[in-house]
């Protein structure tokens, strides 16, 4: 008797229906992951930018802002005029006009989503915190907030309340995050 060597077509026919399967159950799987991972990340870069405004006002003794960036294209970083924080943040010195970059105002850094479908519910355009790292006007205020201050809701194109964050902003300047919506 002749010793076989490889698979029969078989074989190869029941393996491949068997590996289509399992991918056919995984994929929805691994996009939700996707989705949670994406949320996550947008709200850790909010978390982020707020926190440092805030310690950067109180390192530096001066009001620092933080706005949504009107084009994240830019050669040089503005705050935009609507409440569009989807696009990202940008961190700045805000001694002159307040929530716009002019003057001696300096950009500390700028926060780019490079999250598809980021979103952030909030009217306003920027968030100014006093050198003793409370918060002094605050314009980008979101859904009703559980605590005292403002909420942002920050959410993907796809996200339902168990994806979404709630950016919480106490007037103290102390900034936290929860998972799920702003209630």
């Amino acid at each position: 008797m002749k010793k076989q060597n490889g698979l029969t077509l078989v074989e190869l026919m029941v393996t491949l229906a068997v590996a289509i399967i399992l991918v056919a159950v995984g994929m929805p799987l691994f996009s939700g992951v996707a989705a949670n991972n994406r949320a996550t990340t947008q709200a850790n870069t909010f978390l982020t930018a707020f926190k440092l405004a805030r310690s950067e006002a109180i390192r530096r003794g001066t009001e620092v802002s933080v706005c949504a960036i009107a084009d994240p294209a830019a050669a040089t970083m503005t705050c935009g005029t609507n409440s569009d924080w989807g696009k990202g943040m940008l961190v700045f010195t805000d001694g002159g006009t307040l929530g716009s970059v002019d003057g001696g105002d300096e950009r500390v850094r700028v926060f780019a989503l490079n999250t598809t479908g980021a979103s952030a519910d909030t009217t306003g355009s920027f968030v100014r915190f006093q050198a003793q790292g409370a918060v002094a006007t605050m314009t980008a205020n979101g859904p009703a907030c559980p605590t005292s201050g403002s909420c942002i809701e920050l959410g993907q194109s796809e996200s339902t309340g168990a994806l979404k964050r709630c950016l919480h902003i106490m007037q103290s300047g102390q900034v936290r995050l929860n998972r799920g919506v702003c209630s």
